[in-house]
Formats: C-alpha cells, sequence, structure tokens
C-alpha cells in the first residue's frame, strides 16, 4: 500500500484484521484539513481490497463543528458506496471527556444509511471494543 499517511494523521492497515486505521495526532478546526483526511482514506482503502471497515482515533482531536458533521454525514457514506462499491463502517475511538463534551455538533458524526437507516458508525472509549464491533460488522456483510 502507498503511504498516504501524513505526520498529523498516521493511516495504516491491518491485515490481520482487514481493518484501516487513521489516527488524528493534533486538533483540526478547518474542515478541508478533515476532508482532505478522509481522501486519504479512501485512497488507501481502495488499495486494500476496498476496505470498509475504519477505526478512527479522534481522541487528540478534541472537538469537531457543524460544518465538518455535516460533511461526513451527507456525503461519506455515497462516497462509500462509489469508490468502495459498498457499505462503510467506521468506530470513532474518543476520549472519555469528548463523549460529555458541549459543542455545537455531536463530537463525532452517527452515520446511518440513507436508505436503511442501519448504523454505520459507533463511538467507543476502548479501543478493543471498537474493534470487536467492526468484526461484527464483517461478519453481517
Amino acid at each position: 500500500m502507498a503511504d498516504y499517511s501524513t505526520p498529523d494523521f498516521p493511516i495504516v492497515y491491518r491485515p490481520d484484521l482487514h481493518i484501516l486505521v487513521g489516527r488524528w495526532m493534533v486538533e483540526i478546526t478547518r474542515a478541508e484539513q478533515v476532508k482532505e483526511n478522509y481522501m486519504q482514506l479512501f485512497r488507501a482503502a481502495a488499495e486494500v481490497d476496498n476496505c470498509r471497515f475504519w477505526l478512527l482515533d479522534a481522541r487528540r482531536r478534541f472537538r469537531t463543528v457543524m460544518e465538518i458533521t455535516a460533511w461526513v454525514n451527507s456525503q461519506v457514506p455515497g462516497m462509500a458506496l462509489e469508490k468502495l462499491h459498498g457499505e462503510i463502517r467506521i468506530a470513532f475511538l474518543l476520549a472519555p471527556g469528548q463523549l460529555r463534551a458541549s459543542t455545537d455538533s455531536p463530537p463525532f458524526p452517527s452515520l446511518f444509511h440513507p436508505v436503511t437507516g442501519h448504523p454505520m458508525s459507533a463511538q467507543f472509549t476502548d479501543e478493543g471494543q471498537a474493534i470487536v464491533w467492526l468484526q461484527a460488522e464483517q461478519n453481517q456483510s
């Protein structure tokens, strides 16, 4: 796999789990930077058998803004269908305080399939639980 990582957003493919892992290493406030990070993930995922199971570690990215959440909710599910030929599943790994944070939008997006309403993302504070959820989703697809 080509390296789509940056120092602020390393991406690693776990072939043993068939999970793509992206970790935000810094606080991000610009929507354009988040959009580019998702594009990096889509490019990496396409190279590893259209991997549709992602663990996104956002513990260092404390807050988000409505513009970012709205973009992810409206664009990422459709982009996954177009670019990866299937529904995506994202486990967001958050610090406990992020779940309680008061912002102008949810700490991180909750994605749902536009037709079935099936959850396409979940939020976790434990990486092991996030991986278990992603593996259960793999078994259902």
